[in-house]
């Protein structure tokens, strides 16, 4: 750490009292200090103050929810000479909010300006524009270029943190006017996605997709389930092609991961969602009307948390975003109700998506 703090000390001389000036690094502040310090600052900021020095990082924190996901609304604001990525954090506590502002460089412009979100994993996004895509960590503003994919996909998403080695991004492209389905992976620092291979798909739109040890799973219209091993390269059908009859999905379905387990939520009405659960050992969809302890937030990547202790009041409820306010919908009175404490979009209807909050 850059420069140092004066510290003056009373010193006895031959019985004399007289005052000495040293030099001390920053990082020697007392946790104490540090204390009324982080105190005063908002959450985001308090991570920014933890990631100065090593010590800094005994300050104590504001107690969260540490497993629900925030909601981040995303939108692009321009100057005279800079483009802005803007990022209003919403935490589920206390109305609390933070704002970021992340000025891009002249030479990202072309690139960057203007990507859409398609997938939210660990703090981290997935973002694409055409045959680009990146992530992004709104909270370090750090950004890891992907190489470009000569497929337009319909969906993506990653295994893990991006900075992992373990960290495998997965693209598919599925329609239902075609029979041929498009699928590639990469990991970060590759020079090039690999070798997008062509199989027989299922003649659908795929509606969403999520990673599960060491497999992709990727959800078609109808319901019709299909995965993707990464370790053999190796895709297979696990259904039958119209597993539910007559779920036509009015608007996109959300397929969540639990521990193991594959949710399906589909709209039903403006307001309404059918859930359903899939049984590994009949490979069929079940329709459930509960979801035990848990909540589910749907969006570009939709997430299951444990609803128990002092987030039991999110039990049995389905978070998602429509017109300019965030709503849930509850499985047990079969009403939907507007989120009190996640504000209402403003008239420039930003993205707004699920984001796990940051480790601290």
């Amino acid at each position: 750490m850059d420069g140092a703090m004066v510290v003056r000390r009373l010193k006895h001389l031959g019985g004399f009292e007289g005052n000495r000036e040293e030099l001390r690094p920053w990082s020697d502040l007392p946790v104490d200090v540090l204390n009324i310090i982080a105190e005063r600052l908002d959450f985001i900021e308090q991570l920014y103050f933890r990631l100065v020095c090593k010590n800094w990082r005994q300050s104590q924190v504001v107690p969260l929810y540490k497993n629900l996901p925030w909601l981040m609304e995303h939108i692009w604001t321009y100057d005279d000479k800079n483009v802005n990525s803007v990022c209003s954090f919403h935490l589920p506590t206390d109305n609390r909010s933070h704002v970021t502002y992340n000025k891009l460089r002249r030479e990202e412009l072309n690139d960057l300006h203007g990507a859409v979100v398609c997938a939210s994993r660990f703090g981290w996004l997935l973002l694409q524009k055409s045959t680009l895509s990146f992530f992004y960590n709104p909270y370090s503003k750090r950004i890891i270029k992907l190489p470009d994919l000569d497929i337009g996909f319909n969906r993506s998403t990653f295994s893990s943190v991006p900075t992992s080695p373990d960290c495998v991004c997965f693209a598919i492209q599925s329609s239902k006017n075609s029979s041929k389905m498009w699928l590639s992976t990469c990991r970060p620092g590759d020079r090039k996605w690999s070798s997008t291979v062509k199989f027989v798909g299922p003649k659908k739109a795929v509606e969403d997709v999520v990673y599960s040890n060491g497999t992709f799973y990727c959800v078609f219209s109808e319901g019709a389930l299909g995965a993707f091993c990464v370790a053999d390269s190796d895709w297979s059908l696990l259904t039958d092609m119209d597993l539910i009859p007559g779920e036509m999905f009015t608007s996109r379905a959300h397929m969540v991961e639990s521990n193991g387990q594959l949710w399906l939520v589909c709209p039903s009405g403006s307001k309404c969602f059918k859930v359903f659960k899939f049984d590994w050992s009949e490979k069929t969809w079940d329709r459930t009307h509960a979801l035990g302890c848990q909540a589910l937030f749907l969006g570009c990547t939709s997430f299951s948390v444990s609803a128990e202790g002092e987030t039991s009041g999110f039990a049995e409820r389905i978070y998602y975003h429509r017109d300019t306010c965030s709503s849930y919908y509850s499985l047990e009175t079969k009403q939907s109700y507007q989120c009190t404490f996640y504000p209402r979009v403003n008239k420039h209807r930003p993205e707004r998506i699920w984001i796990q909050p940051p480790e601290i």
